[in-house]
């Protein structure tokens, strides 16, 4: 499996170094631009690659070819960067549905109980918890910590550990 994981990287490195060294050895300018677009091509593709790689990996398959058609649209739309605002605004805006949806548990609010029930096992709520915890305390500290000091109401201690293991409770194993 290493060995695997070798050659894959070594594979990429030289595609890499063999479009460097045609963009450096080109005679005219328009042979160096298309090198050079070839290597940002190659770049966007490696990143899509590796998103849905990751996303995969992660255990959410189903989500991962839509994330890679939606990835490589934009990265072929707008280039790499449009990308990376794809992945980034995916994880801010998931993660404060799951967010919300957590502190509502917390707070022990019936429709965000079942909203979980319908969509997870605690194996697949585990996995998300884990990749969207900076979320969840983000939110708290935005929509229930910072409201609080300006209005002094009574603030409920928050701790995602237990809200953890409530949902052991709610969620079925598997």
């Amino acid at each position: 499996m290493k060995r695997d994981h070798l050659l894959f990287i070594a594979s990429v490195v030289a595609v890499f170094l063999l479009l460097i060294a045609g963009a450096w050895s080109s005679p005219t300018f328009t042979e160096k631009q298309s090198y050079v677009e070839a290597i940002v091509m190659f770049g966007a593709l490696l990143f899509v690659f590796s998103v849905v790689v990751i996303v995969a990996a992660m255990g959410f398959r189903s989500f991962a070819l839509f994330m890679a058609l939606f990835i490589a649209m934009a990265v072929s739309l707008y280039g790499v960067e449009a990308g990376v605002i794809v992945v980034v605004a995916t994880y801010l805006v998931w993660g404060l549905v799951f967010a919300i949806q957590l502190l509502l548990v917390h707070h022990r609010v019936e429709g965000a109980i079942r909203w979980f029930r319908e969509r997870y096992t605690f194996k697949t709520f585990s996995l998300e918890y884990k990749v969207f915890y900076p979320m969840v305390w983000a939110f708290y500290f935005f929509f229930e910590y910072l409201p609080n000091l300006v209005t002094k109401e009574h603030l409920l201690d928050f701790d995602p550990r237990k809200v953890y293991e409530q949902m052991r409770g709610y969620l079925r194993p598997r």
